[in-house]
């Protein structure tokens, strides 16, 4: 590595650490519903058929984002794959299990309709694997071709049928396509009849101008991203034809549960936002489920407040940096019941994920 390509020493003390939690453990298992695992076996199949156009969200990263990046990623490698390294963080977190989805850049979702399911079933393969080796420490979600719609479908049944999970996670876009587009019925039909949560999680932003400095692309659009892609499927009547849809947004939900007023409005005074939904659009929001990766203990009490307690979920983003590395440190300091914090902590995501937490927890 050239003197240039380096990273400046003291960038290497921002990087996450896991150390004993501040927070007394509750008294029920406690659930992380939002982590991150990677698969390499799928990603070597993927790699030859990847273009750069295929991923618009890093043509504007600048280089310091991404020398930080691949600095920050290589020493944290082992976390991705390593379940012990893994378990030896959670203990410290006070975790007592952890929700294994897919690191979003290994989506895949520019495969064609041949690979793109095959990368998926080993993807998922794999992380039932992990699942495995402890099942008292972890849950799998599956990953799915979303661009193939059809075989989506299929994997995810699979997915739940072969391997119990319970639940998939999705981008909040589909190269670069909406999910209020009915080509993804099949997928939320499958998902409301087999009573699945799905989990979205953001991949960056698709029309990055404007956003190619100060880590915008992170920072700003992730929250951004998934606020569009609700709105879409809320004004676009997902949650009207599948009334039964679990679905849960990380990052709290993006931006739009902390402003569904103004969506609301356009609903009582435009036509365009009451083409294909019968009542408000903060009726369907209120139906979903959103995470605590919010980095404010008055965030979370908003959300708890506003949607119930029994709506809102521990997440941490791990092994990301950009996410708390403790958990029950950070929702101790906001101002819950106990009864309300022991929802959060674990028995939202066991009820959700259908977790025998007496059994995990002997």
């Amino acid at each position: 590595m050239s003197e240039s390509e380096q990273v400046e020493p003291w960038w290497r003390e921002l990087g996450p650490k896991w150390e004993p939690s501040t927070a007394h453990k509750p008294p029920v298992v406690t659930i992380d519903i939002h982590s991150h695992v990677q698969v390499p076996r799928a990603a070597e199949l993927a790699k030859p058929h990847f273009r750069p156009e295929f991923d618009p969200r890093m043509q504007v990263q600048p280089e310091e984002s991404t020398r930080y990046n691949r600095e920050l990623r290589t020493s944290i490698a082992d976390k991705f794959t390593d379940v012990d390294s893994r378990i030896a963080d959670m203990d410290l977190q006070g975790v007592d299990m952890q929700v294994l989805s897919i690191v979003p850049p290994q989506y895949h979702y520019w495969l064609d309709a041949q690979v793109g399911p095959q990368a998926c079933r080993i993807q998922n393969d794999d992380i039932a694997a992990m699942v495995a080796s402890r099942p008292d420490r972890f849950v799998g979600m599956a990953n799915l071709p979303m661009d193939h719609p059809e075989a989506a479908a299929e994997e995810l049944r699979r997915a739940h049928e072969e391997l119990g999970f319970n639940g998939f996670q999705l981008g909040a876009d589909v190269n670069s396509g909406d999910l209020d587009d009915p080509r993804f019925d099949p997928v939320w039909e499958t998902a409301s009849e087999l009573g699945l949560l799905a989990i979205l999680h953001p991949h960056g932003w698709t029309e990055p101008r404007r956003m190619d400095d100060y880590y915008l692309i992170n920072l700003v659009c992730m929250p951004l991203a998934s606020t569009v892609a609700v709105s879409r499927m809320i004004l676009g009547g997902v949650f009207e034809r599948f009334s039964d849809l679990q679905l849960l947004v990380v990052h709290g939900g993006g931006y739009l549960p902390f402003y569904f007023a103004r969506t609301d409005h356009g609903y009582r005074v435009r036509p365009e936002a009451r083409r294909h939904i019968s009542k408000p659009p903060s009726e369907y929001l209120h139906q979903l489920y959103f995470d605590t990766t919010v980095f404010r203990p008055e965030d979370v009490e908003y959300l708890v407040r506003e949607f119930g307690a029994d709506r809102v979920l521990m997440g941490t983003d791990y092994p990301f940096d950009m996410g708390p590395t403790d958990p029950l440190g950070f929702l101790a300091d906001a101002r819950l019941t106990e009864r309300q914090r022991n929802l959060v902590v674990g028995e939202n995501a066991a009820r959700l994920l259908r977790i025998d937490t007496e059994r995990k927890s002997q």
